[in-house]
């Protein structure tokens, strides 16, 4: 039995403002492209649940190096590849930051090609995450909310500016 209710492109599109309706009551409909060879399916799902979801499942793990000459900080996201550099670790994450909404911007713009990449197609959920966001600093305290350090430096950055 499945639980989940398929159907049809041609039947969800006659369909559709109910299916919308739905899915803003915490619906989920899966449409199927029967014509295509291997039945592509789509989720029409709440916006809000999707996030949740996202939110609950996708945290950031940042990993902090400081330099061997104690002159800066290097933090890494390794789910992501990708990393910041600064002399203090709110410069850090900041660069951080940037580095992530400039790499999301160039994958949700690409996503079919790096879709394709065996090393980055588990990029989507994370970044689509940061998409959401609309300045540096949410961004910056999503990197950081499961890492405590992190935490602290963005609290003494706010009490100081």
């Amino acid at each position: 039995m499945n639980m989940l209710e398929e159907k049809s492109i041609s039947l969800a599109k006659q369909d559709f403002p109910n299916i919308v309706r739905q899915a803003a009551k915490g619906h989920e409909t899966i449409t199927r492209n029967f014509k295509s060879l291997n039945h592509e399916k789509v989720s029409i799902i709440s916006t809000d649940i999707f996030e949740e979801i996202l939110d609950r499942g996708y945290k950031f793990n940042p990993t902090i190096e400081e330099d061997l000459d104690g002159q800066g900080y290097t933090i890494s996201i390794d789910e992501l590849l990708i990393h910041g550099e600064g002399s203090t670790l709110i410069s850090a994450l900041k660069d951080l930051a940037e580095n992530l909404m400039d790499y999301t911007e160039d994958y949700l713009n690409r996503v079919d090609f790096f879709r394709q990449i065996e090393n980055r197609k588990h990029h989507y959920p994370y970044l689509r995450r940061i998409a959401r966001l609309t300045d540096i600093d949410q961004v910056m305290e999503v990197i950081a909310e499961c890492h405590t350090s992190l935490q602290q430096a963005i609290l003494n950055q706010s009490q100081k500016g």
